[in-house]
């Protein structure tokens, strides 16, 4: 692997609970300390836009700001193919607005939260495509480990520039 590697990504979600497809993209450095598995820091973006559950009362939209750090490990290497496991740490700041029947507000938090997949890299030449699944927990001060945690399931993929 080389020191450093750069990525962009794109996002392919579903949008049932949403009106519109939800927004998200991703960048993120790879850099390999000599330690046997890269060092991987994520920086995130998610937008998506509520559906109004009654007819005429509004609607509304989340934002997810993410910054993480953690590890990404090859699994095996078969031939230009390669799967991957990757798990990290950060901060997720969420920002929600609504709007219903002439009143709207607006929260924001930054919380702690874990972020853990895997994906298959796909070598082209000196070109490396990349589909990733990852599962983003934010914690919130309902506890650690409680279904009202807020949860993303981003589906990724992208290109080394």
């Amino acid at each position: 692997m080389r020191p450093a590697l750069l990525f962009f990504a794109a996002a392919l979600a579903l949008a049932a609970f949403f009106q519109a497809a939800p927004v998200s993209g991703q960048a993120y450095v790879l850099l390999d300390p000599g330690i046997g598995f890269p060092l991987r820091f994520n920086l995130g973006y998610q937008r998506f836009d509520y559906k109004s559950a009654i007819a005429g009362l509004g609607g509304g939209q989340s934002t997810i700001l993410s910054g993480v750090g953690g590890i990404s490990i090859d699994l095996l290497h078969l031939g230009p193919v390669t799967p991957y496991a990757t798990a990290g740490l950060g901060a997720f700041n969420v920002k929600d607005e609504f709007a219903a029947a002439g009143a709207s507000g607006t929260t924001s938090a930054t919380n702690f939260g874990i972020d853990g997949g895997g994906g298959l890299r796909l070598r082209l030449g000196r070109l490396e495509a990349f589909v990733e699944g990852r599962v983003q927990n934010v914690y919130t001060d309902q506890g650690v480990i409680d279904t009202k945690s807020i949860r993303s399931v981003p589906v990724t993929f992208g290109f080394l520039f």
